[in-house]
């Protein structure tokens, strides 16, 4: 249900876009006030737009419009003349003393939005982004966590005592009192503690899943795949079993019914975050035939896990676990220079083979313009940088992205890089001179295509507490600690 709008920057349009914004954000789920309050933050962005930006040119500007399970983001580009925000600060006794609203715009966007962040990104032009969470009912505020009991051994056959079904937008509430039931307020996937979400995402269709229930009716289990908006793959990332019915063989149960479920829908490929406090959810990704393809340093905050012997580490790190389901996937014609050995061995895992192409082909990408897309993890104060195309500007534009994104303070940045993409090696020597270091393979990440992860981590890192179990992960692992040990002892100390 994400949407594009490209519109030419006269005022006639600016209603036109703001009654769109308004009727999107309704039907994403948003409360009539809220989606009214996203409209009005966007005809004033877009009423500046016309007004400002342009001149006596003729201009356009672009609007994204996308959700996830815990808020809304809408997104406004447009390629008019520069300005700073900085100088245009509103002062409401100026305001009130003398009349002067310099800056009351800006103002009132941040009022209406729950986040509002302004990017100066030089030649690609500004861009202006506005969230709005769902205001939805967190149901640890209404149930007690309640005791478990034992299943009477009698009636646990599970051939008999357990239904497996899909899950509807019906099973939200017990889905939720599932997973706080199962772990109270540890479990890292916060937005499975608000019904309205997870009603939402499998209402509109951005996940799909199995739960498992008793003869009674019960909820036991509930596993789902979470699509990925990017590419045709899916994660493998909500995933529960209620203490009193574990060690009956359900999670494999259900992680065999959603490969079934993936290939039926028509998805290339499934990956999974295994978390590296424990090595269980490797253990069940590898029996499936995954296999481990990065590390991601600083994923989420700290989480302490329910009946777990292992406590987490300060933040929470997971191993990229991968499972092709089509024949068609190739490795590319060539892997950069700095990683060429472990990305060789990576793809090997798959039996796919890699050619020793002298170089990267050159393409009619270093005519285009460079091509960032930014995603922002706010609850998890964590940024994805994809680049599409990287251009003859992308150091440059890269730059800009990350001096705009540096008021955040975010703990973790990741950026993705085309294996396709011609001047790979050179970007890489780029980035790590920026801090960033290895992460992985993130395959068929994006639009179909793999991607080399590199990722900058501003967080104290415990390589003792992260627990991998397969030779690959391991090597994976060794990497990232050089690398990130080496930038350790660059960094003065304090």
């Amino acid at each position: 249900m994400e949407a594009h709008l490209l519109l030419e920057a006269r005022l006639p349009m600016v209603g036109s876009a703001t009654d769109f914004t308004y009727k999107w954000c309704v039907n994403m789920g948003l409360h009539q006030t809220e989606a009214a309050r996203m409209a009005l933050a966007v005809d004033e962005i877009l009423t500046d737009i016309v007004l400002y930006a342009f001149g006596d040119d003729t201009g356009h500007a672009e609007i994204w419009y996308q959700y996830t399970f815990s808020e809304v983001e809408i997104i406004i580009q447009e390629k008019g003349e520069p300005f700073d925000p900085g100088r245009y600060l509103y002062s409401a006794e100026k305001a009130i003393m003398e009349g002067d609203f310099e800056g009351a715009s800006f103002e009132c966007v941040r009022k209406m939005s729950d986040h509002f962040l302004f990017l100066n990104r030089g030649k690609d032009g500004k861009e202006f982004r506005l969230v709005k969470k769902f205001p939805s009912i967190d149901i640890r505020e209404g149930f007690p966590v309640q005791p478990q009991v034992a299943v009477d051994e009698a009636e646990s056959d599970e051939d008999n005592y357990y239904l497996l079904t899909p899950v509807t937008s019906e099973d939200a509430e017990d889905i939720a009192k599932l997973i706080y039931r199962s772990y109270g307020y540890t479990y890292s996937k916060e937005d499975l503690y608000y019904p309205r979400r997870i009603e939402m995402a499998i209402r509109h269709e951005y996940k799909f899943g199995t739960i498992v229930r008793t003869v009674s009716g019960g909820p036991a289990g509930y596993f789902a795949v979470v699509k990925s908006t990017d590419s045709r793959i899916g994660e493998v990332g909500e995933a529960v079993v209620s203490p009193q019915h574990r060690n009956r063989g359900l999670m494999k149960r259900m992680l065999n019914k959603l490969i079934i479920m993936s290939r039926q829908r028509g998805l290339i490929g499934l990956f999974g975050e295994a978390l590296t406090v424990h090595a269980y959810s490797q253990k069940v990704n590898a029996k499936f035939g995954f296999k481990s393809t990065a590390l991601i340093l600083a994923k989420s905050p700290k989480r302490l896990f329910k009946g777990m012997e292992t406590e987490s580490a300060d933040i929470i790190t997971a191993i990229i676990d991968f499972l092709p389901l089509t024949r068609r996937w190739q490795a590319p014609e060539y892997l950069p220079e700095s990683y060429r050995e472990l990305l060789s061995d990576i793809y090997g895992q798959f039996n796919l083979t890699t050619r020793k192409a002298t170089g990267p082909k050159k393409s009619e990408s270093k005519k285009k313009a460079t091509d960032l897309n930014l995603t922002i993890y706010y609850e998890k104060n964590s940024a994805v940088i994809v680049v599409r195309d990287f251009g003859s500007t992308f150091e440059a534009s890269f730059t800009r992205m990350l001096r705009s994104i540096g008021e955040l303070n975010l703990s973790s940045v990741y950026v993705d890089l085309p294996l396709n993409g011609y001047r790979i090696d050179s970007a890489i020597s780029w980035l790590k001179e920026k801090n960033f270091i290895f992460a992985g393979l993130m395959p068929l990440f994006h639009r179909e295509t793999d991607y080399l992860r590199l990722q900058r981590i501003e967080a104290d890192i415990d390589f003792e507490k992260t627990l991998t179990i397969s030779p690959i992960s391991t090597r994976i692992k060794e990497v990232i600690k050089h690398e990130y040990d080496a930038i350790q002892k660059e960094q003065p100390k304090a």
